[in-house]
């Protein structure tokens, strides 16, 4: 059976740095066409309520936690967090 892949926008909130902040994350929700049975995968940050400064972070989307890193303006995965 094949799979269908589309990009979605699920809410988040990341907490750290003494911030709590509301966010929007992409993500590809993959699903068996004919069925309910989808997951989430491939997630990253797609924008922020308001600014945060660089450092380490956990994002809670959908019940799942991952610990995030922001440097250079850029958001990345932080298997330290």
């Amino acid at each position: 059976m094949t799979s269908a892949r589309e990009r979605v926008v699920l809410p988040g909130i990341l907490c750290g740095q003494g911030h709590e902040v509301e966010c929007a994350v992409l993500a590809t929700k993959v699903s068996l066409p004919g069925t309910n049975v989808f997951t989430h995968c491939e997630y990253s940050i797609h924008s922020l309520a308001k600014p945060v400064p660089e450092g380490r972070y956990k994002l809670t989307v959908n019940a799942l936690v991952f610990p995030m890193r922001l440097h250079n303006n850029l958001w990345l995965g932080d298997g330290l967090n």
